[in-house]
């Protein structure tokens, strides 16, 4: 285990900044997300941190020493990439093995931490199969066992499981978690998958154009968006501006207090807003007509047009034969007020609401 520090890491190419004064402590132990869409920067940061590609300016720590100028072979740190890179004429074992080989460990040695590697990621009877033997998710297994058979103090994660199916990867996030934590190896993963970033993590860094823009537990980034771009790239989530442009909120609609906030946009999850009468008086009441419902098992969302060209989507869990018909009727949306989230109309950062 180690603690990783990343102290105001910045890198530039012609036309773009790649990593914009990124600043964080990764806890030794932890499992620690990168998030964000293509080009935010967070593979470019991993890749940093591995010593693939070298920052401009900054500090790259581990257990608090400099690896700016090591080497990537010298960082002790097990690497899993997107597409497995593995050795398609070597056997598993051989394939598991090639670290320990590289760094001259002895054969009974070497034959030892292989097959242990192995039985962690449940291919202990796999060892003398070649590659093309295998399914997606076996290959990626045996990626992830030779990555920590080195026994490494940080391992790197590059989308490892953006090729393999839906269910597949449902499955394999929930064996990496398990044997994270009972290794208690800090793990670095980066992925674009909301979903996925929410249930396996400790923390959560959401990236943008090369900027932090929060850092916290999966839990409080949902709940608490620090931006607006947190709040739209995270979960589904109705953004709402305030004004009279097309596809805003009236300002007209909102309590007194809440106007006198000044500019900035309003946003609450699906789930939050309320289809029909409710007792909840302490809500903003927007009119509107369902274009259409999408089905999607135990749950639906209505989507909503309201005055001036405001799209709203409602969660109905366990919709009724009579929700689903909605399409085309009116309805009365309630927004409670304990469940807006309001960003700056200039910055995008978040911003209290008065009570």
């Amino acid at each position: 285990m180690a603690r990783v520090d990343l102290r105001h890491i910045e890198k530039g190419y012609p036309g773009l900044k790649a990593l914009d004064d990124v600043d964080l402590v990764i806890e030794s132990g932890e499992f620690f997300t990168l998030l964000g869409p293509s080009g935010c920067g967070k593979t470019t940061l991993l890749r940093t941190i591995a010593g693939f590609i070298q920052h401009d300016s900054g500090e790259v720590l581990v257990a608090g020493e400099r690896i700016d100028q090591m080497p990537a072979h010298k960082r002790n740190m097990g690497m899993v990439y997107q597409d497995y890179a593995i050795f398609p004429h070597l056997s598993v074992a051989d394939n598991v093995a090639f670290g320990l080989k590289t760094r001259g460990r002895p054969k009974p040695e070497i034959a030892e931490r292989v097959q242990r590697a192995l039985e962690l990621v449940q291919l202990g009877n796999h060892g003398k199969r070649l590659p093309h033997e295998l399914s997606g998710g076996q290959q990626q297994r045996v990626a992830l066992a030779r990555a920590m058979v080195i026994s490494p103090q940080i391992l790197l994660m590059d989308e490892p499981l953006s090729n393999l199916d839906a269910k597949l990867r449902v499955e394999l996030r929930e064996d990496i978690r398990d044997l994270q934590r009972s290794l208690a190896i800090t793990t670095i993963y980066v992925t674009h998958d909301q979903e996925e970033a929410l249930a396996i993590s400790d923390r959560i860094c959401v990236m943008q154009s090369g900027r932090v823009h929060q850092v916290a537990s999966p839990q409080k980034i949902y709940a608490e968006p620090a931006t607006l771009f947190v709040a739209s790239f995270i979960g589904a989530m109705n953004i709402m501006p305030v004004g009279s442009q097309e596809g805003a909120l009236a300002a007209a609609d909102l309590p007194e207090r809440l106007r006198a906030r000044g500019p900035m946009t309003l946003a609450i999850r699906p789930e939050d807003v309320i289809v029909g009468q409710s007792t909840n008086g302490n809500a903003l009441a927007v009119e509107g007509a369902v274009e259409k419902v999408t089905f999607a098992g135990r749950e639906a969302y209505a989507h909503v047009r309201c005055a001036n060209g405001l799209h709203l989507q409602a969660h109905l869990y366990r919709p009724s034969a009579g929700q689903l018909a909605l399409v085309g009727e009116s309805v009365r949306l309630r927004l409670p007020l304990d469940r807006l989230h309001a960003f700056d109309a200039a910055d995008g950062k978040r911003v209290e609401l008065p009570a």
